[in-house]
């Protein structure tokens, strides 16, 4: 039997927008197409990917030049699929599959993706902030007063993030905004996803995310992820090396960290979730200098560029470079 994976990166947009037959802007199109061949890399022998047909020879020569495993699917292969990983899950995501004749009984449903869509709410980083005991915590705002009276309790500087938005967009620094721009951002924030969240802002050095599964109402650690992103924010692409490099490149005994993390994860997120999720943190400073690590910026529930990363060193591991959004294609040091 087989596992049908589907790549819909645009899934925190269609999470956003709470619909289930969700449009998705040109640019999420665009990027949807050029990885749809990405999972790939992590799918087992047998496995099908939802893929357009023109692709094949392409995925004839991944899977021959890296060892991988996975073909195409096509509607006479139906028959074949017993369970379906998308991405990420949301109204859309069911609603493609349901499109390529998926039974409704390997589907979750409409409770299930309530739950989903109310845990990929940047709210959960707050509760699992909570959880590992962290001592400054974001605040959620459902008012333009709300939201300016967090800033100032912040020092007068704020990260505003949309509550669903994805890779680095939907976040504004508060101080790069006029005042009218900032009310504007707000207003029209809660306007469309019923709040906003500030965050105060750290001394950041590096970024950095550790990649989970939850199943059965436990977490378990996959491994580490070094990503990169553009000045303003947006993700740019992942650093391609061993898990000890990446260790190496953060720079930090991480040990107590991920058990504080996997604790709060089991507390917060496993008991109402089955599927990947990664936790983006961040190497920061203190304004004396001491490096120390920010341990949830965001969850997400959901495959990241991270998981395909990770199986790209782990595939081959001769490889060094970064995988990027611009072609998805490995770029050499």
């Amino acid at each position: 039997m087989a596992v049908l994976h589907l790549f819909n990166p645009e899934n925190d947009l269609a999470l956003a927008a709470d619909m289930a037959c969700y449009t998705p802007p040109p640019a999420a199109v665009r990027l949807r197409s050029r990885g749809a061949l990405l999972p790939l890399w992590f799918a087992s022998e047998g496995d099908l990917i939802m893929a357009p047909p023109e692709l094949e020879a392409s995925a004839l020569r991944l899977r021959d030049e890296y060892g991988l495993s996975g073909e195409i699917f096509t509607a006479d292969k139906l028959r074949e699929v017993d369970a379906v990983f998308p991405w990420g899950w949301s109204e859309d995501a069911r609603r493609r599959f349901r499109n390529a004749g998926v039974p409704e009984s390997l589907l979750p449903d409409d409770g299930l993706l309530r739950s989903y869509r109310n845990l990929s709410h940047r709210r959960t980083s707050v509760e699992v902030l909570r959880a590992v005991g962290w001592h400054s915590l974001p605040v959620e705002a459902h008012t333009l007063q709300e939201a300016l009276a967090a800033i100032a309790g912040f020092g007068g500087r704020a990260f505003v993030k949309f509550p669903w938005s994805s890779s680095g967009r939907g976040v504004f620094d508060s101080s790069a905004l006029s005042p009218a721009k900032l009310a504007d951002t707000v207003s029209g924030c809660i306007r469309r996803q019923g709040s906003v969240m500030l965050e105060p802002v750290y001394e950041k050095e590096r970024d950095f995310a550790m990649l989970f599964h939850c199943s059965a109402g436990k977490t378990e650690y996959h491994g580490l992820s070094c990503f990169d992103t553009r000045p303003g924010g947006a993700y740019s692409g992942n650093v391609i090396a061993s898990q000890e490099k990446l260790s190496a490149i953060v720079g930090i005994d991480l040990s107590d960290v991920r058990r504080k993390v996997e604790r709060a994860l089991d507390a917060v997120i496993a008991p109402h979730y089955t599927g990947p999720l990664g936790v983006d943190m961040m190497v920061a400073r203190t304004g004396g200098g001491e490096r120390f690590v920010m341990p949830c910026v965001e969850v997400n529930l959901r495959y990241t560029m991270g998981f395909v990363a990770m199986a790209v060193a782990r595939r081959c591991p001769s490889l060094s470079g970064a995988l990027t959004t611009d072609d998805f294609l490995y770029v050499a040091d």
